[in-house]
């Protein structure tokens, strides 16, 4: 029974909320934070398998527009949310906003395609590619986007990003490949701990920021959840769109408007607060909860547009 990694939105608020109240539960996980989600990315690792990567041979077309979409649709459609909405809040809301669209997908786009009965082996495919490929292309993308904004350090992003992805999730390809017995024997606990894992970093990074964020107005924040559900839905929208103008079938347009949509909120919150501070991490927690929200309705609509494509 997964009593996180299932209500992963519904921890997220507690955290907040908590966090804003009892900031100094939150306070003392510092240190511990890049570990943490370090952490994550290592369970992804774990249960990803090196076969997996043969789609990239078998059938190159969908991995292709899958980080396409995934690196283009969010991005840009990041930056213009923030130009559009976020004007008179602070500048760092629309770093936050552009580096959430140009992270990776999350590993929770594994858990709504399953749902969805869509093609699971091209989701965990381009989960795994584009995680890997994300040191690259996440500090270039930023810095093109938001460097007007606030200074973007990309080398130092670079380097973050491939201590806490690239290292991670690679040591984690090589054990499931090396140890899968005993990988197997862990897998069913891995979700819920790396959901404990993001409830922790959302807690911190809110903690850390419980002045700043207090001292917003609440129409900054109305405009910051009503970005970051545009984003999302944009995402899923173009994620969806796209593939089915270049002829991809039913099922793995799905897969491809999940995996766009989907982002890595907790890789985005870490660095944000890093290199920003706190302030700069609210639309990524924000996105962690409005993508859980959603998530079930999407689910929903895509099988009852394509239920009889959908397994």
């Amino acid at each position: 029974m997964r009593v996180i990694s299932g209500y992963l939105w519904l921890w997220v608020l507690v955290a907040v909320f908590a966090a804003l109240k009892l900031p100094f539960l939150f306070l003392g996980l510092k240190p511990v934070i890049k570990p943490l989600l370090a952490f994550v990315l290592l369970s992804m690792g774990l249960t990803l398998k090196p076969e997996e990567f043969s789609l990239l041979l078998k059938k190159p077309k969908l991995v292709v527009v899958g980080l396409f979409t995934q690196y283009t649709v969010m991005p840009f459609v990041g930056f213009a949310v923030a130009k559009l909405l976020y004007k008179g809040l602070p500048k760092v809301f629309t770093a936050g906003e552009v580096l959430t669209g140009s992270c990776p997908t999350g590993v929770v786009s594994n858990v709504y395609n399953f749902l969805t009965g869509a093609n699971l082996a091209l989701s965990l495919a381009l989960s795994g590619v584009n995680t890997l490929v994300s040191p690259f292309l996440t500090p270039l993308l930023t810095k093109l986007l938001a460097a007007k904004v606030v200074e973007v350090n990309a080398l130092s992003l670079f380097k973050d990003m491939v201590l806490l992805t690239l290292l991670p999730v690679t040591v984690g390809l090589a054990a499931s490949g090396l140890f899968k017995e005993r990988v197997e024997r862990v897998k069913p606990v891995l979700p819920e701990l790396s959901a404990l894992a993001v409830v922790l970093i959302v807690g911190f990074v809110v903690a850390a920021g419980k002045d700043k964020i207090e001292a917003l107005p609440a129409e900054g924040l109305l405009l910051l959840v009503a970005g970051v559900t545009v984003h999302l839905l944009l995402g899923f929208w173009l994620g969806y769109l796209i593939p089915r103008f270049l002829g991809i079938p039913p099922r793995e347009r799905v897969t491809i408007s999940i995996e766009t949509a989907m982002q890595n909120s907790g890789l985005a919150t870490v660095l944000a607060v890093t290199h920003w501070g706190p302030l700069a991490a609210l639309p990524a927690v924000v996105y962690s909860v409005v993508q859980n929200l959603v998530g079930p309705f999407v689910v929903k609509l895509f099988r009852a547009i394509h239920g009889r494509h959908l397994k």
